[in-house]
């Protein structure tokens, strides 16, 4: 089950720099974050910082690109909200096209979409980008991974094929990032980018080599090689730009590894600071179990949290919810049917409504 969460990941490059993969945001912006149900607080911040500002498209689409570069990060998820805002009506403003090219605004949109889990939907804008766009191979790269998503392997095992005559390095990564385990071969591969771009300061340089990493600590945590998972962060990574992703993949290795102690000393100040992220706090109240404490702090804060989740039927937390029942959550198994029950439902009859037209 935690395989399925980990994958559920967005991947880009921008002109410059490869993009981080994120995990376990905010769906959709909406003023009840700030008076969220039963006064629990979910995220906290102003209405004004929820309210469009008078900018031009070209203002709109810079500040988009600046959030999309650090929602990655622990506690910055809300920035998918603030992406919503800013990306909400942006067509229907004179000037447009001539401002910002249509092909960046289609991969904004794109990855917006793959955030929300609409990956059929993120497809399609998809394939309306260019081999000669500069978002060409971005858009290549997020289109191998949603057409994973959808079971569709042969597609996206052509969407890494197409990359080969872009860049070889790319490309490589993107076939190996579709299998569960690298293999020898493909360790061998991401080995030698993570040495080559090592003394790489570049923001390029940074993003791939943050791929790589994640990419090969996924195959070690699927092959069960849990000890070689941490060594590898220790070895590779620089703690300040590890997304949440990268922490959740530490720590899934400390827990199968029977180490929940690490796993608090890894996690709990990531998740005693401002907007902390509910898969850090699911982690958190697994190694609170896992130790045989007899307090529930984490376990009552991830409770408060995926009640939340629920009650807003935030589908893209489905496997993140479903993973809390199926471990630390009160009645898991039955609330967990429950749980998938609804979202099956939801998408059946179409109960689940999209806030606002983002295409």
């Amino acid at each position: 089950m935690f395989s399925g969460l980990l994958k559920n990941l967005c991947f880009g490059i921008s002109k410059t720099a490869i993009l981080l993969p994120f995990f376990a945001a905010p769906a959709l912006a909406d003023v009840s974050w700030s008076e969220p149900d039963d006064n629990i607080v979910v995220a906290r911040w102003s209405k004004e910082e929820l309210k469009p500002l008078p900018q031009t498209h070209a203002q709109r689409m810079d500040e988009i690109k600046k959030h999309f570069e650090h929602a990655d990060k622990p506690g910055e998820s809300w920035r998918y909200d603030r992406i919503y805002v800013l990306m909400d009506g942006l067509e229907s403003e004179g000037g447009a096209v001539s401002d910002v090219p249509a092909d960046e605004l289609t991969y904004y949109r794109a990855r917006l979409l793959q955030h929300r889990h609409e990956f059929a939907r993120a497809a399609s804008l998809l394939q309306k980008i260019d081999s000669d766009s500069a978002y060409y191979g971005s858009a290549r790269l997020m289109m191998a991974q949603v057409y994973g998503e959808q079971n569709q392997q042969k597609a996206a095992r052509e969407a890494c094929l197409s990359l080969v005559l872009e860049q070889t390095d790319l490309a490589a990564v993107c076939s190996i990032a579709l299998q569960a385990t690298a293999g020898p071969a493909g360790h061998g591969i991401l080995t030698a980018l993570l040495e080559r771009l090592s003394d790489d300061d570049s923001p390029q340089g940074r993003s791939l080599s943050a791929w790589a990493l994640y990419q090969k600590s996924k195959s070690y945590l699927n092959e069960g090689k849990y000890a070689e998972v941490e060594a590898l962060y220790q070895q590779w990574s620089v703690d300040a730009r590890l997304s949440v992703a990268d922490l959740v993949h530490r720590s899934e290795a400390l827990l199968r590894n029977k180490q929940p102690e690490k796993v608090m000393a890894l996690l709990q100040d990531y998740g005693s600071a401002n907007y902390p992220d509910d898969a850090i706090i699911v982690q958190l109240a697994r190694a609170e179990q896992q130790s045989g404490s007899t307090e529930l702090y984490w376990r009552d804060y991830a409770e408060e949290r995926i009640s939340q989740r629920i009650k807003r039927r935030d589908q893209s937390y489905s496997e993140l919810i479903s993973l809390y029942f199926s471990t630390v959550g009160k009645n898991a198994e039955s609330r967990n049917l429950s749980w998938l029950s609804q979202v099956n439902n939801a998408h059946r009859h179409q109960f689940i409504a999209v806030q606002g037209d983002i295409l």
